[in-house]
């Protein structure tokens, strides 16, 4: 798997093209900001996109999505939890982040439900509920990679004093991340990269610290 990354944005939002280069079939998560640089990137690639995947809807990650869309002809997947706040232009932030953009409502094509997986070819993209940062928060894992949205960031997490936050899912959310199996690379929605074992021994948010200064 090929993976790109831009930073996109005011708030430097990490946008990823995923592809899979046997079947030149991609998938691109959470197009904050600069569709047409995005699309540019996708071409570039050699990739034809068939998603657009949104962790989460909170503006800085979903503002370029309908744009990209129209220009790649992928189809929009979001969990369906996510839609009550994708619609509302203050529960988004789009009225903060974008006010002189004008809102689009969002009528996605796919509705994810944990678990779901969406196919690139021989790669296989799985859905992760991980409700928290918002109530529809998702994780995506494809292959050795975990895109983690707002929900894990490299020595932190997600921010829960947003509207639909939630301090004790995010909790349990994060509980789930660390508890999958292997070393996953860890590729957040914003700041630098990690990996899922460098997040179990160092996260504050993993309790390995607390347990060490225990034992």
């Amino acid at each position: 798997m090929f993976i790109k990354c831009l930073k996109v944005g005011s708030i430097e939002t990490n946008c990823y093209i995923a592809c899979d280069k046997v079947s030149n079939r991609a998938a691109v998560i959470d197009p904050g900001a600069e569709a047409a640089r995005i699309t540019a990137a996708l071409e570039e690639t050699g990739c034809t996109a068939d998603y657009v995947i949104l962790t989460h809807g909170h503006a800085d990650h979903m503002s370029a999505a309908k744009e990209v869309v129209r220009n790649t002809g992928a189809k929009l997947a979001v969990f369906a939890d996510e839609l009550p706040l994708l619609n509302d232009p203050q529960k988004s932030m789009s009225a903060v982040i974008n006010p002189t953009q004008d809102f689009e409502t969002f009528n996605p094509d796919i509705m994810l439900r944990d678990g779901d997986t969406l196919t690139l070819g021989s790669i296989q993209l799985k859905a992760l509920y991980t409700p928290g940062h918002t109530s529809g928060s998702c994780c995506i894992i494809a292959q050795d990679t975990l895109f983690s949205g707002d929900t894990l960031f490299r020595r932190s997490a997600g921010r829960t004093d947003l509207p639909t936050g939630n301090t004790s899912q995010l909790m349990e959310s994060l509980k789930r991340l660390f508890s999958l199996d292997g070393d996953l690379k860890v590729l957040p929605g914003h700041g630098e990269f990690s990996t899922l074992e460098f997040e179990r021994l160092n996260n504050p948010f993993s309790g390995s610290q607390t347990n060490a200064a225990l034992s």
